[in-house]
């Protein structure tokens, strides 16, 4: 008996790296939130008087628990359901299971387009307000009303220029991120795609009710229509990628 036991082999632990370094980056990201809301709160407190101190102290709360789950969603996937082969084999007719698909695509395709959306409506929305914050700031004059103090002992003129310097930066590096990642035009291709699925099946079914899609070979015209689209879609990816891996490329060979 003892002799069978030494005889099998020892199984190694192999550790899960990846996972662990996953788990690891995701709390260092949520203390580096924490320590930057003691921060800010710590200096919102010692410098704002009472009572927009509270308000102020709620806005920056407020941010870092959207930062908090911005980072969960980035850093989890979303689980997916398992495959429902029984389903597919109920679909006999050539066109239900083409309409079942479009439908499918269609909604896919249009929240990318949602999620892609709200990035872009939120960098607009935001440029335009702390540009126009950044002009107020910098064109008030309180001259007329005598040295103008803000926190204490620090006059309206160097805060004027602190505030528009802190403001440019943010609109600094929110523009490069968004020229980077190319949000817009990704939000575009998918609302184009959703478009181009959308009057496809109401072509499809048109001519269903019509009775024009008894022939295969109609049906097979509305497959390879589809598979266009989606090759389409699948061809724009792969340009965009050989395209930011080349720049990358370039960037390494110049480094």
């Amino acid at each position: 008996m003892n002799d069978r036991n030494e005889n099998q082999p020892v199984k190694k632990i192999q550790w899960d790296w990846h996972r662990f370094a996953r788990k690891g980056a995701m709390f260092g990201k949520f203390l580096l939130l924490f320590f930057l809301l003691c921060l800010a709160i710590t200096a919102t407190v010692k410098f704002v008087a009472y009572p927009y101190s509270i308000f102020i102290v709620g806005l920056e709360i407020s941010l870092v628990l959207m930062s908090a789950f911005i980072i969960v969603r980035m850093s989890t996937f979303k689980p997916s359901k398992p495959y429902n082969f029984e389903k597919l084999k109920q679909q006999k007719e050539p066109v239900n299971l083409l309409l079942t698909n479009i439908d499918y695509d269609i909604a896919r395709y249009e929240e990318g387009s949602s999620y892609f959306f709200n990035g872009v409506r939120a960098y607009k929305y935001s440029t335009i307000i702390l540009a126009g914050i950044s002009t107020v700031i910098l064109g008030v004059d309180l001259s007329q009303y005598g040295e103008f103090t803000m926190f204490g002992s620090m006059s309206y003129t160097i805060f004027a220029k602190n505030i528009a310097l802190v403001i440019g930066a943010i609109i600094t590096a929110s523009t490069a991120l968004m020229t980077y990642w190319n949000i817009e035009k990704y939000w575009l291709q998918n609302k184009t795609i959703a478009h181009k699925l959308r009057a496809l099946k109401d072509d499809i079914e048109s001519e269903f009710v019509a009775g024009k899609l008894n022939d295969l070979e109609k049906i097979q015209e509305k497959i390879d229509a589809y598979k266009k689209i989606k090759g389409d879609f699948y061809k724009y990816w792969e340009g965009a990628l050989s395209d930011r891996g080349s720049q990358g490329g370039q960037g390494n060979s110049t480094g």
